[in-house]
């Protein structure tokens, strides 16, 4: 289990700043993607990190403590990937189940 965060884009920051202001505060990774920026913590520095984040202007769009795999499954095959998928969107429809939780790679 990690603290996770997602942080948008912002125009005032760049991504040297995010970054830099992330690891003084904490994080353990800091990830830029198309969409944003993923900051990783330790579960117990989540908010902390997060805090200091706001503290500075830069505003998160989620920010959570969330299961990440520590290894992930390659899944290649379309009979496999239709078959996980499935049972994913299965589970996510059962009104008794709160969240689901894969270690999946499906391929891009």
């Amino acid at each position: 289990m990690a603290g996770h965060s997602k942080w948008a884009k912002v125009k005032q920051f760049g991504e040297d700043q995010v970054m830099e202001a992330a690891l003084e505060a904490g994080a353990e990774d800091f990830k830029s993607e198309p969409e944003g920026y993923e900051i990783l913590t330790d579960p117990g520095h989540c908010e902390a990190v997060h805090k200091q984040l706001e503290s500075r202007g830069i505003k998160a769009v989620v920010a959570e403590i969330a299961f990440l795999p520590a290894v992930t499954v390659p899944i290649s095959e379309a009979a496999a990937v239709a078959g996980v998928n499935k049972l994913i969107d299965a589970l996510e429809e059962n009104d008794d189940v709160k969240e689901v939780h894969s270690n999946a790679e499906f391929p891009d």
